[in-house]
């Protein structure tokens, strides 16, 4: 009986699981974007105007990619 209430409780997401995972993912890429980013600002590495416009592009292209990757893995499950 416990575990029918502990079932019920538990919320259900309209995302397939791998979704989420890309999710996660993609928001841990993007942290660490901005940390190289703010390490190749700080220092006066010839490398560091290339690595700015890496991590800016990144930050652009990234967040459309998953979220593509998202749109169609939930599309593709079948889940309205």
């Amino acid at each position: 009986m416990e575990e029918q209430s502990a079932k019920k409780d538990k919320p259900v997401s309209s995302y397939p699981k791998g979704a989420r995972i890309i999710a996660a993912v993609g928001a841990v890429l993007l942290v660490l974007m901005y940390i190289i980013t703010l390490i190749a600002a700080l220092t006066t590495s010839p490398a560091s105007p290339g690595l700015f416009k890496v991590c800016l592009g990144g930050s652009i292209l990234l967040p459309i990619m998953l979220w593509l990757y998202i749109r169609f893995a939930k599309l593709w499950s079948g889940e309205k």
